[in-house]
């Protein structure tokens, strides 16, 4: 088992986006077959081992499995929420952000932190199955949309700049 508090961290954290990925598809794995045979349909779990594989820590997948198995059966009333920021989270936003989380669900909540700066800022939560993106990146998409169909007094829609009679 791991020697630290943050070598617990990191098993925890692949253990927890694994239980996220089981609770999403319906079900929870009950040993490392059902995860092999799931990674051929879930990004979740494909996403959790590409990780492993990218920052060369595939040789804790055994530990990570008895982490799994160790919460799937202890926690129900744990939350997995995977947040995604540009930058990674400070302790003070962490807290705020774990806090609020435990209000909205009323339940514990284990955050899965994945920093990906095309965002460009604010936040994108996932659990449950459920996404709420409030990042930049949709905020601009959403806005260029807007502007890209607009409808003028005069009957006309503009596409772009461009001005199209309707």
């Amino acid at each position: 088992m791991p020697t630290s508090r943050r070598e617990m961290k990191v098993l925890e954290t692949y253990a927890r986006s694994l239980l996220e990925a089981g609770k999403t598809e319906g079900r929870v794995f009950e040993n490392l077959r059902d995860l092999e045979v799931l990674s051929s349909t879930s990004p979740e779990v494909l996403a959790v081992l590409s990780a492993l594989v990218e920052r060369g820590q595939l040789d804790l997948l055994p530990q990570v499995a008895e982490v799994y198995h160790d919460m799937t059966e202890e926690d129900d009333d744990i939350v997995g929420v995977t947040v995604t920021t540009a930058v990674p989270l400070d302790d003070d936003l962490r807290a705020q952000i774990r806090e609020r989380l435990q209000r909205d669900f009323g339940q514990e909540v284990f955050l899965i932190e994945q920093v990906d700066p095309s965002i460009i800022g604010g936040i994108v939560l996932e659990a449950r199955g459920q996404r709420r993106d409030i990042s930049v990146k949709t905020q601009l998409r959403a806005a260029h949309e807007t502007l890209s169909t607009v409808h003028t007094a005069h009957g006309h829609t503009t596409h772009g700049g461009e001005t199209a009679h309707v």
